[in-house]
């Protein structure tokens, strides 16, 4: 959440003097939830399914008051706002409100002057199509009239996917356009005054600024013309495969066309925030761009040069005159290391410039909304003072102009937010001004001299802006990492052999502590240290577990250390199960989700949490220590898990074993899902959880409990809108498992009423239908089922059946050969679509149907005892014979090949 604050102006009444009001304006940003629950964007072109923004205003007695939608500012406000900037933008005295949406339009709130406001972005030509980021009010023109620069997102994948035929083609070309203006990068949008905007974003050349994120503008080298700059790059990770591409191809593409879930758009969204949190590159090693303003409406690529073009992957920036000499510092943000630069302007040739700081009377103190413009020999200039800079930053309160080649004084006008205009005169060049609204200026303070630094002493050429003692470190990673949980998770129980053949189980243990540790073969000296560990702390309740995770190691090798090195802990022979569990538990426990490196140790506690991590070899007395001190209360927890010490006013953090439940549940880890969605129940008692456990329980064909989960479901709260209709379908097919269709179909009808675009719900009742043999119903839900998913093999098939039920063979045969189209390995079609043939005589294909049936899944029965027959009706019994021979290989019982090959003539 992004806030921006700005003073508005109220008119003065009955002879009351004007009144400068602070109101703050809330930008709410939320699609990516967690692993468990997203919020998709959707469409992507121009999403309209995100969160609210607030308007506050200041009640002047220590108070605000939502004033959203009495302002107007409700409107057009329900998308996946980024950033906002206020500006007088038509000269009216009363500030408007431009906000920055991600996946789509932007906002132009004009303020109506009256307490209202009212959104003319498509009006003025400033809604500006493309993926949001900030906002930089700024005259680049010197012509009076604040212009505007969006940065949204350039993308050279992007624009070369966009471009291809394949690329929403079933979208309209009106659309279309839209999706490749998301990849051509950000806008510059110049006042041409009467409230129209003109878009010169390509004849400036400024388009171009990768995954942009922050951007704002300054008169680096004091020509009187503010220059640019934006920070870019989302994820650096260890992998410079970009995603970019995947991005593209991948999610945007599957993009719905309306506001409507998709599977296809959905699995990519998981997909790409899952890769970048494993690893993945999106966007990354993207340099930082700085335009230098040529003064006849272009600018020009100067990044290198002046030494601003960093790799990191940046975020914010923000500008003060840290040393007072009239020159403004970038402080740069960055995500990843180093995640702070400091630079200085080191230019030897630097033309004057000349610095106010304001203060409010009437106005609000710090002078948010004044507008100065100033006239010297070189030309006029127009700054405004705002709260709220770029993306996440703030600059500082000072106006800063520079002045070109101007000799003499200059003179300037304020307009203070309180609506009073001040004239100033016969003010000093390179001078710092302090200005009272409505008084003449206070003091005037001339810059310091600047001390030539280390830089300025380099040969040229070099960049005009240098960091300063940030040198990024070298300093190699830590071999060994510790880790105590903020909030403990729940270890997972096994069962496995030890050196010895006894089973042993991580339950059988609760009550103890235990320091598990996974390892390889070739850990001697590591299994050394735990059998000290063992013998000076077992009888004190700590249990040492090793598991051999090494598919290569010899056990008797094993069995032979352990006797050798009078080894007295258990070492258990580990699974492939067992590694995958715990490698799933290991990469949650991080946002950088990681597989399970060896060695890694796990510090668990009486009740069976695991406290604490040790990534590489251990140190006994560390681990002798944490023993000795393992938290018990939240406090304690918090205290061990963060860096430093201090009052956190966030509520307790708590494991996500909704997420864990979903993940095992997706690798058919059923047990340990079962476990998790417990612990998430425990918990918080919702409708995801339920589903969770009666997915499990309908995977283990355990259908009575799979019916309590699912009812239990359908009667808790929802916070994934898929959650109900899933819960009710599932219960209908239940039903249809146990041969109760007519029962079943209520379920179904149900799962629609809560999303009629349930796809596996449509499937499914129009089976239903099917098996009740009403034909028109059925017809009438299946056809409804294409509609929604055209390429469904499901959706096709099944409404192919129907027809031939029909005996519409025209169009039974249109659905089944599309089903084949979308699943060429598809049996049931294949080997119905060879008895439609055989239907309508057409026996050369209905053999050729069933033979590549056969070809593709030699476990279809149903397409042998067809083809055989086909070739026993022509009198060809040996062909006959050979086939249900070949069938008797794949399923030596079957009694209906068994029957049909002792009716045949010998």
């Amino acid at each position: 959440m992004l806030f921006s604050l700005q003073s508005l102006r109220k008119e003065p009444s009955r002879g009351r003097p004007s009144l400068t009001m602070t109101a703050i304006y809330f930008c709410l940003y939320l699609y990516y939830q967690g692993t468990d629950q997203y919020k998709y964007p959707s469409p992507y072109y121009d999403a309209q399914n995100g969160p609210p923004n607030f308007m506050m205003r200041n009640n002047r007695d220590g108070t605000f008051r939502d004033v959203t939608a009495e302002s107007g500012l409700d409107r057009n406000n329900t998308r996946y706002s980024f950033c906002c900037g206020w500006s007088d933008y038509n000269q009216d005295g009363w500030p408007g409100l431009y906000v920055v949406n991600d996946f789509g339009r932007k906002n132009l709130y004009r303020n109506n002057g009256d307490g209202t406001f009212t959104d003319v972005a498509a009006q003025v030509g400033v809604d500006d199509v493309g993926a949001g980021m900030s906002v930089c009010w700024f005259d680049y023109d010197n012509d009076g009239a604040q212009d505007l620069y969006v940065t949204d997102m350039w993308s050279a994948a992007g624009q070369r996917v966009s471009t291809q035929e394949v690329f929403q083609k079933d979208a309209s070309e009106a659309v279309r356009a839209q999706y490749r203006k998301h990849a051509r990068g950000n806008s510059l949008l110049q006042n041409s005054g009467s409230e129209k905007f003109q878009d010169t974003s390509a004849s400036a050349g400024v388009e171009m600024g990768r995954w942009s994120w922050s951007s704002d503008a300054w008169d680096f080298d004091h020509d009187g013309f503010p220059d640019l700059y934006i920070t870019n790059g989302m994820v650096s990770g260890p992998s410079r495969a970009d995603l970019n591409s995947f991005f593209w191809r991948q999610v945007v593409a599957h993009s719905p066309g309306e506001a409507k879930p998709k599977h296809d758009y959905e699995q990519g969204w998981n997909a790409i925030n899952e890769l970048i949190r494993s690893d993945g590159t999106w966007s990354g090693f993207e340099r930082n761009v700085f335009y230098a303003n040529n003064r006849d409406g272009t600018f020009s690529d100067v990044s290198g040069v002046v030494g601003l073009d960093f790799l990191e992957d940046g975020r914010s920036f923000a500008l003060a005159d840290f040393d007072h000499d009239g020159r403004l510092e970038v402080f740069l943000k960055n995500r990843n290391a180093p995640q702070l630069r400091l630079l200085e302007n080191v230019m030897k040739e630097l033309e004057p410039s000349i610095v106010f700081r304001l203060r409010g009377t009437k106005s609000n103190r710090d002078a948010i909304g004044a507008v100065m413009t100033l006239e010297a020999e070189s030309g006029r200039q127009t700054r405004m003072l705002q709260a709220g800079s770029g993306f996440l930053s703030q600059h500082t309160k000072e106006i800063f102009f520079g002045l070109g080649k101007a000799g003499g004084p200059v003179r300037a006008s304020i307009r203070w937010p309180s609506g009073t205009v001040q004239e100033l005169r016969d003010l000093p060049v390179n001078h710092r001004v302090w200005v009272e609204e409505g008084s003449a200026p206070s003091r005037m303070e001339r810059f310091k001299i600047r001390a030539s630094t280390a830089s300025e002493a380099m040969p040229d050429p070099r960049p005009i802006l240098t960091a300063t003692n940030l040198q990024q470190s070298n300093e190699p990673l830590p071999a060994t990492v510790e880790t105590w949980l903020v909030a403990p998770v729940a270890a997972p129980n096994f069962s496995l052999p030890d050196v010895a053949g006894q089973t042993r189980t991580l339950v059988a243990l609760r009550g103890k502590a235990v320091l598990l540790k996974f390892c390889a073969a070739g850990s001697e000296g590591d299994l050394e240290v735990l059998n000290r560990l063992h013998t000076r702390l077992s009888a004190r309740g700590l249990q040492v577990l090793a598991i051999n995770v090494d598919d290569s190691a010899d056990p008797n090798k094993l069995r032979t250390l352990v006797r050798e090195r009078n080894l007295s802990f258990p070492i258990l022979h580990g699974s492939d199960d067992v590694a995958g569990i715990y490698n799933i538990l290991y990469r949650h426990l991080f946002d950088r989700h990681r597989d399970l490196c060896l060695p890694t140790s796990f510090l668990i506690d009486q009740k069976g949490d695991v406290v604490k991590v040790y990534q590489g070899p251990i140190d006994p007395e560390h681990v002798e220590l944490d023993f000795r001190h393992i938290p018990r209360t939240a406090t304690e927890r918090l205290a061990k898990g963060l860096p430093f010490s201090g009052v956190s006013e966030t509520p307790e953090f708590r494991r996500n074993y909704l997420s864990y439940g979903s993940d095992f549940f997706q690798h058919e880890y059923f047990d340990q899902a079962e476990a998790s969605f417990r612990l998430a129940l425990r918990d918080e008692p919702s409708a995801e959880a339920w589903y969770g456990l009666g997915s499990v329980y309908l995977k283990q064909q355990k259908n009575a409990e799979a019916r309590e989960s699912f009812e239990r479901a359908t009667k808790s709260p929802a916070s994934y809108l898929e959650t109900l209709p899933n819960a009710w379908n599932n219960l209908g097919l239940l039903l249809t498992r146990e041969g109760r269709t007519a029962e079943a179909i209520p379920y179904f009808q149900e799962a629609l009423r809560l999303n009629a675009d349930h796809l596996i719900a449509l499937e499914n009742l129009g089976n239903a239908y099917r098996q009740e043999k009403q034909w028109e119903e059925a017809r009438k839900v299946l056809q409804r089922a294409v509609e929604v998913g055209p390429q469904d093999p499901e959706a096709n098939y099944s409404l192919g059946m129907v027809f031939a039920q029909l005996d519409d063979s025209q169009r039974a045969f249109e659905y089944l050969q599309r089903a084949l189209k979308f699943r060429p390995a598809y049996p049931e079609a294949l080997n119905n679509l060879g008895v439609l043939y055989l239907r309508t005589r057409r026996r050369d294909e209905a053999v050729a149907s069933f033979e590549e049936c056969i070809r593709v899944a030699p476990g279809f029965d149903q397409s042998y005892l067809n083809l055989a027959r086909v070739y026993a009706i022509e009198g060809k019994a040996d062909k006959a014979r050979s086939v249900l021979l070949e069938l008797l290989k794949q399923h030596p019982d079957h009694a209906a090949a068994q029957k049909a090959l002792a009716q045949l003539p010998q």
